[in-house]
């Protein structure tokens, strides 16, 4: 008997094709030869199975009548002649599917390929050349094409598809090296017209055409493929193929020699699909960074999720940004070793990327001491400049006492061509041009050390949050001196509540303890203003001082979900316009850094799912369960790490984020966790008890102040309603 993948699913007895049943038996003995001999869990096939949107409540009943329809298939299929009768076995958590190897064509597919590689790694090309060809020659057509078109799109599917692809170059290499340049030139154009961003199979097709004498033709290859390159991921070719188009316009003697574009000599080892959902992303993978309070900023990119598949997305748009350009020079090392430099460089550069996306900046580039960070490339915010200046003196004052280095800053803010991806594979996510960045770098190469310079544009957009002076003789050009701390459009600086937050997130931070604090004003008393302030001090500080996550102010088209949405939506790292494929796969990648079992685990993904943005919106009588839910999730990521959570006028917000809200302290256990929530005081005519008597629950009440002493009276009598209660 043969099971075959490669292709339409198929199984065959004595040369006979057996039947398979319905679609889901079909699929759940697709998904288990895709993960043969190896346990999957019953929770990953119903999520194979079925969109966590639209599996019913008898999911479970289905998976397990699929199991009991392929074992009863398996029981009627004569036993082999050799090796081991496949077996579907019950396995906790779930099942394994025990297939000889020899009996499915995946299988057989990696061997051979692996053989073909060990014996060109030997220098035996017409060896592996027929070992290659063994296994290619095992499709039947694309994987699991009959589930494919049913609409399943498993990794694990593109994954094998892939393997295919490497393993056709690997061929064409061999063939190239025997002298076969002829022969694979129908093959090689076929591949490069759908496979455009592979620069090895171009590079092949150019290396064929060179062979024989179609110079122009080679040429043209390279032109197409640096189009697809630049116009999809914003890349130039890579070394190699450039090097290549350079042999080919010098008539290189050495491209005629019999080699391929390099002969890639891989080690024997044997082909795996792509990993399993269980896996978890690379250690290395960095966390999204904290973000102040205040905009709505961006995240830093998500790590690359355990389940990737499909395209990139890109968007370009032009936009105003503001653009930061910081200089760090480091003294002392003309005559370092190697490793002490780049062990300094890179520090540095991590400092910078800490501070400017603390501050709600993206870093775009870093070229050996220069870093350029942009803000505003997520939805431009009209604090954008006082942002950037608050970045570029923060990273002053970090690098002011240590006597090896020095910093200065260039900020000018203006329009920029902005190109953003989603679900780009190794391509940076944000790249950017436009004039704003070349006045930036011209004006930073006159910024003396230990100063923040900022251009005319920018000094008018930032306004008198920012004391800045004319910087020397200089046109068009100023010195920020330091951040204004007076009142600014009627809204006052309340250095004592904000005082009174830091207070308690420490206490929070050093005691493992939640807290609930609530500021209450009027509509322009300055509740956004302080927690704009709140979130600037944090950002201040060391990275270990807590990560901050904010939900927008919500809109009359907003739903009961939207803000524990937008919570949600920051720890994930998403992008405007992220497909549904993309949130799914950030969220699944950020709830790996949970320490959770993988069926809470996937209870918490399927239920918190559908808070994201362009996901179905759970229906109303679900609330309560996914507030509750959402309010778990947040326990488990301040267990991480320190967490600030701020919800803006929840006095809008419906009664299930209410509920939670007011539970949300005592129900977290002891993990550094606080929640900000700003209202108006209409919140207490909705919730005449709010907060009252319970423990770890705090409120601040923010008044307008008539004059100076009422402004100092009314902010101690805020610190006064602002001390614990029953802690």
């Amino acid at each position: 008997m043969q099971f075959g993948l490669l292709g339409p699913l198929e199984v065959t007895a004595e040369g006979e094709p057996v039947p398979l049943g319905g679609t889901k038996q079909r699929a759940t003995l697709g998904y288990l030869l895709l993960r043969t001999n190896r346990v999957v869990a019953a929770s990953e096939l119903v999520q194979a199975l079925w969109d966590s949107d639209d599996a019913p409540v008898t999911a479970r009943k289905i998976l397990h009548n699929a199991i009991w329809g392929l074992r009863s298939m398996l029981g009627s299929l004569p036993a082999p002649v050799l090796g081991n009768p496949p077996a579907l076995i019950t396995r906790t958590p779930g099942y394994v599917l025990r297939v000889d190897p020899d009996h499915l064509d995946l299988s057989v597919f990696q061997r051979r390929v692996s053989e073909g590689r060990a014996a060109l790694a030997a220098d035996a090309p017409e060896t592996a050349a027929q070992l290659l060809r063994e296994g290619l020659d095992l499709w039947r057509g694309p994987v699991l094409a009959d589930l494919a078109e049913s609409g399943f799109a498993w990794p694990e599917i593109e994954a094998t598809r892939r393997t295919r692809l490497d393993a056709l170059e690997d061929l064409f290499d061999v063939e190239l090296a025997c002298g076969r340049h002829h022969s694979v030139i129908g093959d090689l154009t076929t591949l490069v017209d759908t496979e455009p961003l592979r620069e090895r199979a171009c590079g092949q097709l150019m290396i064929a055409l060179y062979r024989c004498g179609r110079q122009a033709d080679a040429l043209n290859v390279y032109d197409r493929a640096r189009s697809a390159l630049v116009d999809n991921l914003g890349l130039e070719p890579g070394h190699g193929l450039r090097m290549l188009q350079r042999s080919i316009l010098t008539h290189d003697a050495a491209l005629t020699q019999e080699v391929g574009w390099p002969v890639i000599r891989r080690s024997a080892a044997t082909l795996t699909p792509a990993p399993p959902s269980e896996t978890p992303p690379p250690s290395g993978t960095p966390a999204p960074a904290a973000t102040p309070a205040g905009p709505r900023d961006e995240p830093r990119p998500a790590p690359a999720p355990p389940r990737t598949g499909g395209a990139p997305t890109t968007v370009t748009q032009r936009i105003a940004v503001t653009a930061v350009l910081v200089n760090v020079r480091h003294n002392g090392l003309d005559d370092a070793a190697p490793g002490e430099i780049s062990s300094t460089l890179c520090s540095a550069e991590n400092v910078v990327g800490q501070v400017i996306e603390r501050f709600g900046g993206t870093v775009t580039a870093s070229i050996g001491s220069v870093s350029l960070a942009l803000f505003g490339v997520h939805g431009p915010r009209h604090d954008d400049p006082e942002r950037a200046v608050r970045a570029a003196l923060t990273l002053r004052e970090r690098f002011a006492d240590d006597q090896k280095s020095s910093l200065r800053a260039a900020v000018t803010t203006g329009q920029a061509l902005i190109r953003l991806r989603s679900g780009a594979d190794g391509a940076p996510p944000l790249t950017a041009v436009g004039s704003v960045l070349d006045d930036g770098r011209a004006l930073l190469t006159q910024v003396p050390e230990d100063e923040v310079w900022m251009s005319g544009a920018a000094r008018h957009a930032a306004g008198t949050a920012v004391v800045a002076r004319p910087a020397g003789g200089a046109p068009d050009a100023w010195q920020a001196v330091y951040l204004a701390r007076q009142e600014t459009g009627g809204v006052p600086d309340r250095p004592y509540e904000l005082g009174v937050l830091n207070g308690l997130l420490d206490w929070a931070r050093n005691r493992s303890v939640p807290h609930l604090v609530t500021v209450l004003g009027a509509p322009g008393v300055g509740k956004s203003h302080l927690l704009r302030e709140f979130g600037y001090s944090i950002a201040r500080q060391p990275e270990t001082a807590g990560r901050i996550l904010v939900a927008r102010e919500p809109t009359a088209q907003d739903g009961p979900g939207a803000m524990p949405g937008h919570i949600l939506a920051e720890y994930s790292g998403l992008l405007p316009g992220d497909p549904a494929r993309v949130v799914r796969e950030k969220l699944t990648a950020a709830l790996w850094r949970l320490p959770v079992t993988e069926e809470r685990r996937g209870r918490l993904r399927r239920t918190l799912l559908p808070l994201l943005p362009g996901m179905p919106a759970p229906p109303q009588a679900r609330m309560p369960e996914v507030m509750a839910v959402w309010s778990e999730f947040l326990a488990l990521a301040a267990a991480l790490e320190p967490l600030v959570v701020v919800l803006d006028d929840v006095h809008l917000a419906g009664d299930a984020l209410l509920d939670r809200l007011e539970q949300l302290a005592d129900g977290a256990g002891s993990v550094p966790l606080i929640v900000v929530a700003t209202a108006r005081p209409e919140l207490l005519e909705r919730r005449p008890g709010w907060g009252g008597g319970r423990r770890r629950v705090s409120t601040l009440t923010l008044l307008p102040p008539a004059n100076r002493s009422l402004a100092a009276a009314s902010a101690a009598r805020g610190a006064a309603l602002a001390s614990p209660v029953g802690v």
